[in-house]
């Protein structure tokens, strides 16, 4: 799947926030769970925010607590309210109104 120039811009930031390379950073761009978050942005029909978590997977308690479940970061894209950030997590807020798309290029 070719990225569009929209996702390398992106990625280039994902990349200098985690520290990863970009072949790394991508990868949120390549899964198919976070494409509609990120079309909806981009398009201006979906949220104008986006969080990006690079993170373990854990669950919450029933005290609101967070329990590490340990192993490998991932990515997690979200709206803010769906997952909680553990750790370092980066946001983009689209500025056009809504139903105009992103314009990377200036």
């Amino acid at each position: 799947m070719a990225m569009s120039a929209r996702s390398k811009w992106m990625a280039s930031i994902v990349a200098d926030v985690f520290n990863l390379g970009e072949y790394d950073a991508l990868e949120v761009f390549r899964n198919p769970q976070f494409q509609p978050l990120f079309d909806g942005f981009f398009q201006g029909t979906g949220d104008a925010r986006i969080f990006i978590y690079y993170q373990t997977q854990y669950k919450v308690n029933e005290s609101g607590e967070i329990q590490d479940y340990g192993g490998h970061k991932e990515f997690f894209v979200t709206d803010g309210e769906k997952v909680k950030l553990k750790g370092k997590g980066l946001y983009f807020v689209r500025t056009t109104k809504p139903g105009k798309a992103v314009n990377v290029n200036g």
